[in-house]
């Protein structure tokens, strides 16, 4: 009687080792994002476009016929609804970046604050 109790009690300890010994992968814990409280195009939002959108959205390669250069043809979008809408891949807007995976959680929060905020420029 005494060794089928230490058989299931090291049955139980070897099932406990196994599972906290199991991979986590990391994208399943998210360090929450920290957001300025003051966003502005030339410092946080521009540097954001040159990376994610130039390839498709500057004057070299425009291939879109979207122009998202300036503060000023960047703040058309803004303010209609379209970047935001692409950008957060939400229904009846075609998702973007095109082909390619959706910004992360902080940096579409950091243009939605751009954007609540009035999208100041400097």
């Amino acid at each position: 009687m005494n060794i089928n109790r230490a058989f299931v009690f090291l049955i139980i300890l070897f099932s406990f080792v196994i599972i906290s010994c199991a991979y986590v992968k990391k994208d399943v814990v998210q360090i929450p994002c920290i957001i300025a409280d003051s966003v502005t195009y030339t410092k946080d939002i521009a540097p954001i476009i040159q990376t994610n959108c130039f390839q498709c959205h500057s004057g070299t390669s425009n291939i879109s016929g979207i122009p998202l250069e300036s503060y000023t043809e960047l703040k058309f979008y803004a303010d209609n609804g379209y970047l935001y809408g692409t950008l957060s891949h939400s229904s009846g807007f075609i998702p973007m970046p095109d082909g390619g995976a959706k910004l992360n959680d902080c940096t579409i929060g950091t243009i939605k604050k751009w954007i609540d905020t009035g999208t100041p420029e400097n």
